[in-house]
């Protein structure tokens, strides 16, 4: 069944299905879409989840596991799977078929595609998916729709932002969710449950922090830990969501995945001091770390999420220093 992000709300109403297909561009968008869906869940005693990011060499074999685990006391549990960049290849491809074919599952799937290709959505395991399962679909925000986003965000956190003080604001982030909805999160600091005119706007955007997650994306791309360990620990004084930096560096290690896969850049957008920087470090870098890094992402989102007791910040500036 397909269905769309806007729909997804009064379809969460009913019963929950088996499984969730969620495809877009923007990890932001597909991560609102999975927490109302996990939400949901929650709310069905689905307390336990596991989250398993897709790599080349992935073991695909814990999906043959959640169909058999029938087990009448066994927690519920929320299986999570994310495609970052690329499909899940022919192996992954394979598996989600069959997975489709089980109807004995207790649990429930979650599977996001963020950045795949368009001839990835009318894939086999996609429409295999969609038969049993709901597929959302987001289309991306282009820059003209980028006021109403951040009127529509800013409510959701208690802002009340006026039309000026909205475009005055996709001006200044030029488009990207990431670094506009940072600017949102300072405004709720700075201004709690209050109107945000322009100057308010003006007065926040003129008092941005002195770094923000691009510095530091570009920091740990070009190998400079001291740097990086600098803007890491500035960031969090000033309140700098753990969800945004973890975003920010895990956009970067899935970069570096791809390049030491492939060889090359090809496909990566980029000026070309920052794909330069991506091929240098691709070139020296510990392939075993960069496993344990994508095992140590999806470690630090279950703990910002409260569902270990790992210290998020702590396990992100470990992260850091690993490469």
């Amino acid at each position: 069944m397909k269905s769309s992000a806007l729909d997804l709300e009064q379809l969460l109403k009913k019963d929950l299905n088996k499984v969730y297909l969620i495809l877009g561009q923007e990890s932001l968008q597909i991560q609102e879409v999975i927490d109302q869906v996990t939400a949901r869940a929650k709310e069905e005693d689905f307390l336990e989840k596991q989250t398993h990011i897709v790599t080349k060499q992935m073991d695909w074999s814990f999906l043959a596991s959640s169909s058999q685990n029938l087990d009448l006391f066994g927690a519920k549990k929320i299986i999570e799977i994310k495609l970052i960049g690329s499909g899940p290849g022919a192996a992954g491809a394979k598996a989600l078929k069959e997975f489709a074919k089980e109807e004995s599952s207790p649990d429930i799937t979650i599977v996001s595609g963020e950045g795949l290709d368009k001839k990835s959505y009318s894939s086999a395991w996609v429409r295999a998916l969609e038969e049993v399962g709901v597929l959302i679909i987001i289309d991306p925000i282009y820059s003209n729709q980028l006021p109403s986003w951040i009127l529509k965000t800013g409510e959701k956190n208690n802002l009340q932002i006026t039309r000026e003080a909205s475009i005055l604001l996709a001006e200044r982030t030029e488009g990207n969710l990431l670094a506009t909805l940072q600017e949102i999160k300072k405004l709720t600091l700075l201004y709690p449950n209050q109107g945000i005119g322009i100057e308010e706007m003006a007065s926040s955007i003129a008092d941005s922090s002195k770094f923000n997650v691009f510095d530091l994306s570009n920091a740990f791309i070009s190998g400079n830990r001291e740097r990086t360990s600098n803007i890491l620990e500035s960031l969090k004084a000033e309140g700098a969501p753990e969800t945004l930096v973890l975003w920010s560096l895990s956009r970067e290690i899935t970069n570096l995945h791809k390049v030491v896969n492939q060889g090359s850049t090809k496909g990566i957008w980029g000026p070309k001091h920052y794909l330069d920087s991506l091929e240098n470090t691709a070139r020296r870098i510990n392939k075993t770390n960069l496993k344990l890094a994508l095992k140590q992402i999806a470690a630090i989102d279950s703990s910002i999420k409260g569902q270990n007791q790992q210290n998020a910040w702590q396990a992100i500036r470990e992260l850091t220093l690993s490469f």
